[in-house]
């Protein structure tokens, strides 16, 4: 048992001077102890905050602006379509109106040829009778 005891001291021992000797030959992170220059750009930092918000004023001003031109916008051009879509409307109206006029003038035009074509037929059976009459006697 003693030199059971002693080997696992020993391996112990052993176990200790590999950590020692890791320690020693593996770098280790430089530390910053200037508490001066900490002092110095949490101050730096924070005087800059100012100017940081007044560019996220500034950027959020023209974004507003530009939301407010693209509402202009859009409301002229939902007026633009809506004066579009009443003088559509009335232009059909008036397609409407044309469309029925022109039927009628054509109604008017047939009806008048008709008219003319039994009056030369009357007056060409007429002619026809009375030439006939005189070739009779």
């Amino acid at each position: 048992m003693k030199q059971h005891k002693s080997r696992a001291y020993l391996q112990l021992l052993y176990s200790l001077l590999f950590l020692l000797t890791l320690t020693v030959c593996l770098p280790a992170p430089v530390a910053k102890a200037n508490i001066f220059s900490d002092i110095y750009n949490g101050v730096k930092n924070f005087s800059e905050l100012p100017n940081e918000v007044n560019e996220l004023k500034e950027g959020f001003q023209q974004t507003a602006e530009e939301l407010q031109q693209a509402k202009d916008k859009l409301a002229n051009t939902t007026q633009e379509i809506e004066a579009y879509r009443i003088q559509n409307e009335s232009l059909q109206e008036q397609n409407r109106q044309l469309t029925q006029m022109v039927d009628e003038l054509k109604n008017d035009r047939t009806a008048r040829e008709e008219y003319y074509h039994k009056i030369k037929v009357t007056i060409f059976t007429g002619i026809g009778l009375i030439l006939g009459y005189f070739i009779l006697i």
